[in-house]
């Protein structure tokens, strides 16, 4: 076990700064969050004070927000869209451990691969933009120990699709971090409401495709929406409660639903 340079809390699987190279718990893994030494201050950052009043605060977070004058929306390093690539890769090939898939007809091959698809790259994309346009610098990033769980679930009948996560770098407050860490449920979420009404609509095989594209879509929003650990869940249930709660509903329905639609 290690300790948190930080709080001292001792952990199994210490998360190491890649700024300052310290060695942090959960709670403390973000450079905003141990009060980084490292260079990623002086990446080009400018200061926009506090643009308001009303924002809420928490002890974690700091006061005064931070913008990366080099974000854009829509930008990729090559890092990342390789380490996107990858795990790409592997959630497309994770419905080909399930016996019997290769046996179903190649148009729902192809649908059920494209729904596992979307769903990964679309909630982490959905950080992604999200973080971008509150102005802090974000990319998807490969996670060592998600790629073993990632890969070990080809093995088990318990698929896990946890390749990596999108870092976010920048002093930020309480609320913005909760509105991002909701943006990738809230994509999935979406999905699979979009894939429910087309299911009433629909009949033989495609029936099944949006059962799939529900049930996929409920089941890794609902798995995000966690309230401890690492999960989009404790973020936004930090920021709001009510809002946690909503979600996470609405996810538990569509799951609950998707069993109509065969």
């Amino acid at each position: 076990m290690v300790k948190c340079d930080l709080c001292g809390e001792e952990v199994y699987l210490p998360f190491r700064c890649s700024y300052c190279g310290g060695y942090y718990c959960s709670k403390h893994r973000l450079p905003e969050f141990h009060d980084c030494t490292g260079l990623y201050r002086g990446r080009g950052t400018y200061s926009t004070g506090r643009t308001t009043t009303d924002r809420s605060y928490d002890a974690y977070y700091r006061p005064t927000r931070r913008v990366y004058a080099f974000s854009n929306l829509f930008r990729f390093s090559e890092r990342e869209l390789r380490d996107l690539g990858i795990g790409l890769l592997l959630i497309v090939a994770l419905p080909f451990s399930v016996g019997g898939f290769m046996s179903l007809p190649p148009s729902i091959i192809a649908g059920a691969v494209g729904i596992f698809a979307a769903a990964f790259l679309l909630h982490e994309l959905a950080h992604k933009f999200a973080a971008q346009r509150f102005g802090y610098w974000a990319e998807f990033r490969l996670n060592t120990f998600g790629v073993m769980i990632t890969v070990m679930s080809f093995f088990s009948p318990l698929k896990l699709v946890a390749p990596g996560a999108v870092l976010i770098a920048g002093l930020m407050y309480g609320d913005d971090y909760g509105k991002i860490s909701l943006a990738g449920p809230l994509t999935n979420i979406a999905q699979a409401a979009g894939f429910f009404v087309v299911g009433l609509l629909s009949h033989n095989y495609m029936s099944f495709l949006m059962y799939l594209g529900v049930t996929i879509n409920s089941s890794l929003a609902l798995f995000n929406l966690l309230p401890f650990g690492l999960f989009d869940g404790v973020k936004v249930l930090r920021w709001d409660w009510r809002i946690w709660l909503a979600t996470i509903t609405v996810a538990g329905i569509l799951f609950l639903c998707a069993r109509t639609l065969i």
